[in-house]
């Protein structure tokens, strides 16, 4: 018998394997950063239609499929219509595994027409993020350059995809703001209350359903 699911929100699953990672010093692994990205386009920003969000499972296909079938994946989603996405990019080079060393952000803004990589170990996950912006630059039929965004460095080697989560929250909340992109320093201990809030809204939305 399969591991209980938890809650399932939207195109989510968590399973309690993965809520165990919230405490201690785990790795937040591609199931919590997927829900995290659908809590925020559902349910922080629901009324945000120019924003996306895309799945780590999806980056990761973008990233390392065929490139000639992007839009399989992008057009349902209209990604071509969107003023902002973000997307959770990872340094696993694999397509039918989940792995990898390092979480960081990279966030597409239409307006001035640039990819902000949010990356808590700067320069670690650059290769990834170039290869994703060259391949989707040419499903937008765009020439989006891609620049370090300033944030907030990590100090350990388990709280990368925390950050991830504080980038996208910011992120999404510029665009719904129609603030600049491009900084996002917060104190390092936001990245223990990160993963707190997500244990309690999954509680909530599990006391809910």
């Amino acid at each position: 018998m399969g591991e209980r699911i938890v809650l399932s929100y939207h195109d989510s699953l968590l399973r309690e394997s993965d809520l165990e990672l919230l405490s201690g010093r785990n790795w937040l692994n591609d199931a919590l950063i997927a829900f995290w990205l659908e809590y925020i386009q559902h349910t922080l920003f629901p009324d945000q239609a120019r924003v996306l969000c895309i799945s780590p499972e999806v980056t990761q296909l973008l990233k390392l499929g065929d490139r000639s079938e992007l839009s399989i994946f992008l057009d349902p989603l209209e990604a071509n219509h969107k003023d902002y996405i973000l997307l959770p990019v990872n340094d696993n080079n694999s397509t039918v595994s989940s792995g990898g060393s390092h979480w960081s952000l990279l966030v597409f803004s239409r307006f001035d027409s640039k990819w902000y990589h949010y990356d808590s170990q700067r320069g670690s996950n650059y290769r990834d993020a170039r290869v994703l912006v060259q391949r989707i630059n040419r499903y937008l039929e765009r020439d989006a350059v891609l620049v370090d965004a300033t944030c907030t460095q990590q100090d350990n080697s388990y709280d990368c995809g925390a950050f991830v989560m504080l980038n996208a929250q910011h992120a999404a909340q510029a665009a719904a703001a129609g603030t600049a992109l491009g900084t996002n320093c917060l104190p390092r201990y936001r990245a223990a209350e990160i993963r707190q809030t997500l244990a309690d809204v999954v509680q909530q939305l599990k006391a809910d359903s």
